[in-house]
């Protein structure tokens, strides 16, 4: 597990932005992924045991973009959301469609949220108005990384 968290904590790292969140404790929500097909509740994933990590993005953002490419390698390095790592991307400004463009053009594997599945709704829940920021939540429903120089 400490490598898991060694290894998530280097590749926030390595974004180079500063974001946060400001809660301490997760906030329960449903949402559907941009392609219609998946109903997403994130507190039946922390109860499974897998802890979660949250990327807040939006199309046109250019550090989202630079990022997007070292999520989806940690996606992979972690297995594919079957272990213990859950990953998921969260849009507050762009449509289903936009997304899907997105997950093409990135090879996004994880689940991806638009305003049209609840995005909009979600980050603002979490007070997330600076992009990218990403999030890690324990299966304690604690948020263990909110904040990235």
């Amino acid at each position: 597990m400490k490598k898991i968290f060694t290894f998530i904590f280097a590749l926030i790292l390595s974004f180079n932005v500063k974001a946060q969140c400001p809660l301490t404790e997760a906030i329960d929500f449903t949402a559907t992924d941009c392609y219609g097909e998946e109903t997403i509740n994130l507190f039946e994933i922390l109860d499974r045991g897998q802890y979660v990590l949250i990327d807040f993005f939006y199309y046109n953002c250019g550090p989202c973009q630079k990022a997007c490419p070292k999520l989806v390698e940690a996606y992979e390095a972690l297995g594919c959301n079957e272990h213990d790592v859950f990953f998921m991307e969260i849009s507050y400004t762009d449509s289903d469609a936009k997304c899907q463009e997105w997950d093409e053009m990135f090879g996004v594997k994880y689940p991806t949220i638009g305003v049209d599945g609840g995005g909009l709704e979600i980050a603002d829940a979490y007070g997330i108005y600076t992009f990218p920021t990403v999030i890690l939540i324990s299966p304690r429903k604690t948020i263990l990384i909110q904040d990235f120089p």
